[in-house]
């Protein structure tokens, strides 16, 4: 006979007076859409305590539907679903909360079921249900044993306890959809639609939902990302351990006190990368989710990463630092122009001519330094640009290397480096006596792996200066990353000598043009 657990039968073994229907008590399953989802460690480790607790060889997380049984988590079985028809957790349905038979070959529904009288011959069986909060009964954390035999009263009271941790996961997991369903909803709510919009915008982006009670529930792909945390690894609740450490004070101070009130908030912060540990600087936006009631029922999260942007404003003004620095240099460049240029020529009128012709060259690599937009530049056409003004056709440069085409920052940068270089070399260098020669060579291979190297030769003794100027900072801070590589500038006693290393764009060739 099937008992409860005192032993007695029970009062609901009439199926058809129960204090529910089956549509509804379907209904009630269905709204938490757990079945047919993959298995779940959360849900694997109830199944394997009751297989312990109770020393039964199958233990299983069962949700019972109208016409079969899922098990979301098994232990010896083996297998995901079976029909109802055999189910000795569809007669517990009927129980207040437990269901334990201790030999089925004599109970009057099951001594019959192919499970009993076949193999696997399962002899005993208990199973605390799975409530919702309505009180409709929709599966079982059940055990069952293939000798007859009796269940502890403390065995009996854990499978109670672990119904009632599956029933928390599973609201939990309704909670969660419950807040995208909210989010998505918000697109047409009047009062939600400002930040429904602000989330779509920002859908390659951090994107994150927290419950009424500010714990993280949801983070895509890309907020996960951000913050270093793998596809499957466990998700920190407490909203604040994303904050890195020096600002959750900014965070506490300025950020909640706006939530709490209702309102939304917008901040440049710092976040905390899991994986690294590295701050990560991003525009975090966090605003309260309402119901139609205008009750707060969750929390958007979104962040933009501003890590690029951060280091495009550093790069921008370093280059304004570097543009007032040529504009210094421009009087001085033209000093030395005209200096040389009256120290080589014959007469005023010979002169005249290659001052002339050398400040023009300078106002063409000029446009090069000050256009950091444009078209895609010749790699030969930005070396001859730059150091024109610096030669004036007295064949003070050797210059070896292939057509090939660099991106606007990439002949931006490399004209900033050949300008500073030509004019040191002009002021201390290769260029500032009569013999001096500077050697330039650059290589490219098929993947766009770019060498380019300066060499100056027969100019003064080389010495290593004493401290480290603006333009050596230039090249090596500045120049290198437009080319994802690295730059270094050597004192050899016989001259100066810079290298660089880095990418271009493939398959930029002009020959053939």
């Amino acid at each position: 006979m099937l008992t409860n657990a005192s032993g007695k039968r029970s009062q609901h073994d009439d199926p058809d007076h129960t204090p529910w229907s089956e549509s509804e008590r379907s209904a009630a399953l269905h709204s938490y859409s757990i079945l047919d989802t993959p298995r779940e460690s959360d849900f694997d480790d109830l199944a394997r305590v009751a297989s312990e607790i109770c020393g039964a060889p199958i233990a299983v997380v069962n949700l019972v539907d109208t016409t079969r049984q899922f098990f979301k988590a098994e232990v010896g079985l083996g297998v995901r679903s079976t029909p109802l028809e055999t189910a000795f957790c569809r007669h517990a349905l009927l129980e207040e909360d437990i269901l334990v038979i201790s030999n089925a070959t004599i109970d009057d529904r099951l001594r019959c079921n192919p499970l009993v009288t076949d193999a696997p011959h399962i002899r005993s069986y208990a199973g605390a249900l799975l409530k919702t909060p309505d009180g409709l009964p929709i599966g079982t954390v059940c055990v069952l044993d293939y000798t007859v035999r009796e269940f502890t009263d403390q065995q009996v009271e854990m499978l109670r306890f672990l119904a009632r941790q599956a029933m928390t996961q599973l609201e939990l997991r309704k909670t969660v959809s419950k807040q995208r369903f909210l989010l998505a909803r918000a697109q047409i709510a009047e009062r939600g639609k400002a930040n429904f919009e602000r989330v779509v915008r920002q859908a390659s982006d951090f994107i994150g939902i927290a419950d009424d009670r500010g714990r993280v529930v949801f983070m895509n792909d890309a907020a996960r990302d951000l913050v270093g945390l793998r596809p499957n690894e466990k998700l920190p609740h407490d909203v604040m351990s994303y904050i890195a450490d020096e600002d959750r004070g900014v965070f506490r101070d300025e950020v909640v006190p706006l939530i709490k009130a209702g309102e939304s908030c917008e901040r440049e912060i710092r976040l905390r990368d899991f994986g690294t540990g590295d701050a990560v600087p991003a525009l975090f936006t966090m605003f309260p989710m309402r119901d139609e009631h205008d009750a707060v029922v969750g929390y958007g999260m979104v962040t933009k990463d501003l890590t690029e942007q951060k280091a495009e404003e550093i790069r921008r003004t370093e280059m304004m630092a570097e543009a007032a620095h040529r504009i210094k240099n421009t009087l001085s460049i033209v000093q030395a122009i005209v200096s040389q240029s009256l120290k080589t020529a014959g007469t005023l009128q010979d002169a005249k001519a290659v001052i002339s012709k050398r400040v023009a060259a300078l106002a063409k690599a000029q446009d090069i330094l000050t256009s950091a937009e444009g078209a895609m530049a010749d790699i030969a056409d930005v070396v001859s640009s730059a150091l024109a003004p610096h030669d004036g056709g007295f064949g003070r440069f050797t210059v070896t290397g292939p057509s090939r085409r660099l991106a606007p920052p990439q002949a931006l940068g490399l004209s900033l480096a050949l300008h500073e270089l030509a004019t040191n070399a002009a002021k201390y260098g290769a260029l500032s006596g009569d013999q001096g020669q500077v050697h330039i060579n650059w290589t490219v291979d098929d993947l766009g792996e770019f060498a380019f190297d300066w060499t100056e030769t027969g100019g003064p003794v080389v010495t290593a200066p004493v401290r480290t100027g603006f333009g050596s900072q230039l090249i090596n801070r500045m120049v290198a990353p437009y080319f994802q590589g690295d730059a270094s500038v050597t004192y050899q006693p016989e001259g100066v000598r810079f290298s660089m290393r880095g990418k271009i764009p493939e398959g930029g060739s002009t020959e053939d043009e």
